[in-house]
């Protein structure tokens, strides 16, 4: 079971500055004590909508998760002030424009990489082609915004205390974005990150096919 201390959220930073590292700290709300302030060094990067970026996160009005589960003491107690571990999916949930051809291609030729290293071959090859081509062509023709991810500020992390989860609304948080953007990864590179994740969260609850590349 994750944590999900969206309620307890005081406020933070998160910095991707660095490649391939999350950084930063965070305010917990704890019922009768006080708050609880955590650091964080974590492996990976952020999806492409804010990679690169720094994230500031506020919560107006916090509160201890426990009451709202009238539970006794505070959802943040064994909660690790150092949260040192591995990024799952953080997005601030931003589109990166609308379905093109281009991004079509892109994300095709990331999903031969996945094919190719699954051994999908073959009749199994061409009718895996031939779905996603029809599917991306629909969403070309209506002009759908795409998503790295989900619509909306996603922030989850894998440490000691296993997996944890804060699911905010956009009101929430600020983008400050980098003067230089960062180089643009290539399809192996963004593929691997896919990997990466599915390896954090297990592969068997995350399976990385074309329902991922949608």
């Amino acid at each position: 079971m994750a944590w999900r201390p969206h309620l307890d959220l005081i406020d933070g930073e998160l910095s991707n500055r660095v490649p391939g590292k999350v950084t930063g700290w965070m305010r917990f709300f704890r019922s009768g004590e006080q708050p609880l302030r955590v650091v964080f060094d974590l492996e990976g990067d952020f999806h492409e909508d804010i990679r690169g970026s720094d994230i500031v996160l506020k919560n107006d009005a916090p509160a201890d998760r426990n009451i709202s589960l009238e539970r006794d003491g505070t959802y943040m107690d064994g909660f690790d002030p150092v949260q040192c571990g591995t990024v799952g999916d953080m997005t601030a949930g931003l589109p990166l424009g609308t379905w093109t051809e281009e991004l079509a291609e892109r994300l095709k030729a990331q999903l031969e990489i996945i094919w190719r290293e699954n051994g999908r071959t073959g009749t199994e090859l061409k009718e895996s082609r031939r779905a996603v081509a029809t599917d991306y062509a629909a969403k070309i023709a209506a002009g759908e915004l795409y998503y790295t991810y989900v619509d909306y500020p996603y922030f989850e992390w894998y440490s000691d205390n296993g997996r944890v989860v804060l699911e905010l609304d956009p009101s929430q948080i600020t983008v400050i974005r980098p003067k230089i953007p960062p180089t643009e990864k290539s399809s192996q590179e963004l593929v691997q990150d896919r990997k990466n994740r599915a390896k954090t969260s297990g592969s068997l609850l995350r399976r990385i096919d074309e329902r991922t590349f949608r």
